[in-house]
């Protein structure tokens, strides 16, 4: 035997599912970016976190602009197999993103380089300029080691 559902309850639900879907469903972000906090004196500093190309097509990375700091520079740390040091290189802009890419940004791996640090308190904003004529801003997360 079916029974009638109550218009109102129907409504509650519907409300409730809504509210489920807006609230709980978390967006993935395409950059996040955290830093540990350089002391005064230091006139460089490193970020990593991870850059997921946001558009559906393949995309530069033309530059990185910082409000903190003169220059941002993309760098690989590798390992000379020969030699066995561990070297430093730096990666020069356009930085290829390809559709559904994502940086991966680690300590000896690829990470950003801040340089010529500048006398700027608050947050660390990163201004990332994209090939197809977009940019986005990203506010850099201090964390803990």
């Amino acid at each position: 035997m079916l029974r009638k559902i109550n218009i109102t309850n129907a409504g509650f639900l519907l409300l409730i599912q809504v509210n489920l879907l807006v609230f709980c469903h978390k967006p993935t972000e395409p950059i996040r970016l955290w830093m540990t906090a350089p002391p005064e004196v230091a006139k460089t500093a490193a970020v990593y976190g991870e850059i997921r190309n946001p558009y559906k097509t393949d995309v530069e990375i033309q530059t990185i602009v910082s409000n903190g700091y003169k220059t941002v520079d993309f760098h690989e740390t590798s390992l000379d197999e020969s030699s066995g040091i561990t070297r430093m290189r730096k990666l020069d802009y356009p930085i290829l993103l390809k559709a559904s890419e994502t940086i991966e940004l680690v300590r000896s791996g690829k990470h950003l380089m801040l340089y010529d640090k500048l006398h700027h308190s608050g947050k660390l904003d990163l201004k990332i300029q994209f090939s197809n004529g977009e940019s986005q801003t990203v506010v850099v997360e201090e964390k803990e080691l």
